[in-house]
């Protein structure tokens, strides 16, 4: 996956965020996770994201909507201290997971944007979606990539997000 198509992505996912219209739910996020592993199950009602074991310290906001048989997930921190304006975005069919994008306007290389991205089909991804109620669990692994130095190529970072929803519209 080349980073325009990861840059494509998480800018989808903003735009979906600010688009998607529906429940709002603010949460905070814990302390970020000082261990590599896995972040804790969130505490009922908690919104939270982590990548690679490090849980985001944010307030998100949580919109939830669906449209025929897709669902859209969204968690917005717009003014986020580490990562500018931070989005963390899924989209569902059935029980699959077919996108998930996390973007923030810094927090990257060298101030740069920061991206991690999943796509259904495309190589270096993977994501399990499990479900209880109005709460969705998205958990599995994304693509990255240093944008201070292209030529890297892409790398893989493991995610764990939770969307806590009040409603769904």
């Amino acid at each position: 996956m080349n980073t325009k198509l990861i840059a494509a992505l998480a800018a989808s996912a903003a735009a979906t965020a600010l688009f998607v219209t529906g429940c709002s739910d603010s949460g905070t996020s814990s302390t970020p996770s000082s261990t590599g592993s896995a972040a804790p199950a969130p505490a009922a009602g908690k919104s939270t994201a982590s990548v690679d074991g490090k849980e985001f310290t944010a307030k998100f906001d949580t919109i939830c909507a669906k449209q025929g048989g897709v669902l859209a997930l969204s968690l917005t921190d717009l003014a986020n201290a580490t990562y500018g304006n931070l989005s963390v975005s899924a989209t569902v069919e059935g029980d699959a997971v077919q996108a998930v994008a996390i973007g923030g306007t810094q927090g990257g290389s060298n101030g740069l944007p920061y991206a991690v991205g999943y796509g259904n089909g495309q190589p270096g991804g993977s994501a399990k979606l499990a479900k209880d109620g109005n709460t969705f669990r998205i958990t599995g692994e994304g693509v990255s990539a240093d944008m201070t130095n292209p030529l890297a190529g892409p790398t893989t970072a493991k995610f764990d997000i939770t969307f806590a929803c009040t409603t769904i519209a």
